[in-house]
């Protein structure tokens, strides 16, 4: 292989369909994200925050309302800070549980999105923990006796392991009885209506089929049940599926930090007389 063959073939990459869509999703919060700070940061230039809320700034404004009590009712007094954390995090799975709608590549039945998401939840766990517990937190692995030092550091993957075969799990089982409907109801077209897939190929419109193997007498009982199922099994599933999830984060979170922990009382300075 010459050299520039070596150049031309470095953008050759071979990227699963899920991941493109993973990908896409991420852009399509980015650009959100600069959307809703150029709006704020126009608000606030006109001091719009004097005024009742309106259109994009009050739906942002609920939003942070939503991730900032779920965050107080879930973890308690003093991780006000995981706020923007579970804002990204119910944005981003919410989207990739309904993106199967779009027909595109579904994400979360691709085995490394749930996988990635509970290992950036493992390291949060344990960050969280070093915070709050310092030096202490080693401790956890010897108790109660240093006997039981192999079977702590194997647990201790327990949270990886079970929340992405929990989440996976769902979405493929979903996903799975989808196709199987999906093909019971094709098939029973195709029965039904066979008779008429000769006269139904030579109006065929859309000529980028070549095989034309999406003839409507192959697949008319499928749209109309399969968009009511897919109410239940992407909409609401997607719903359950992220606060669930969302919910093992907060409290695992919470459960690093001590119960005898005080967190330290701010000491406003007195401010300096005006002369």
């Amino acid at each position: 292989m010459t050299y520039q063959d070596r150049i031309h073939s470095m953008f050759d990459w071979q990227i699963d369909g899920p991941l493109y869509s993973s990908l896409l999703v991420i852009a399509i919060l980015i650009v959100i994200c600069f959307f809703v700070f150029f709006r704020f940061r126009r608000a606030y230039k006109r001091e719009e925050y004097k005024k009742r809320p309106k259109g994009l700034v009050f739906a942002v404004e609920q939003y942070y309302g939503f991730a900032k009590g779920f965050v107080g009712e879930n973890m308690g007094e003093g991780f006000s800070y995981f706020t923007v954390y579970f804002m990204v995090l119910f944005a981003y799975l919410f989207l990739s549980f309904i993106w199967g709608i779009t027909g595109m590549p579904s994400i979360i039945d691709w085995m490394a999105a749930p996988l990635a998401l509970a290992i950036i939840m493992f390291v949060i766990i344990h960050i969280t923990a070093i915070r709050y517990q310092r030096w202490r937190y080693f401790s956890r692995y010897v108790e109660p006796v240093p006997f039981f030092l192999p079977i702590n550091l194997v647990t201790m993957w327990t949270p990886i392991i079970s929340t992405t075969m929990r989440m996976f799990g769902n979405c493929l089982s979903g996903s799975i009885i989808l196709g199987l409907i999906q093909w019971a109801l094709s098939s029973l077209s195709g029965k039904l209506f066979g008779a008429l897939t000769a006269a139904a190929q030579l109006n065929y419109f859309p000529s980028w089929d070549i095989s034309q193997s999406t003839v409507w007498t192959q697949v008319f009982l499928a749209p109309i049940p399969m968009g009511i199922l897919h109410l239940y099994f992407s909409l609401f599933t997607a719903g359950i599926q992220t606060l669930v999830f969302a919910s093992l984060n907060a409290l695992w979170f919470a459960a690093e930090r001590p119960e005898s922990y005080q967190p330290k009382e701010r000491v406003e300075k007195p401010r300096r007389k005006e002369a």
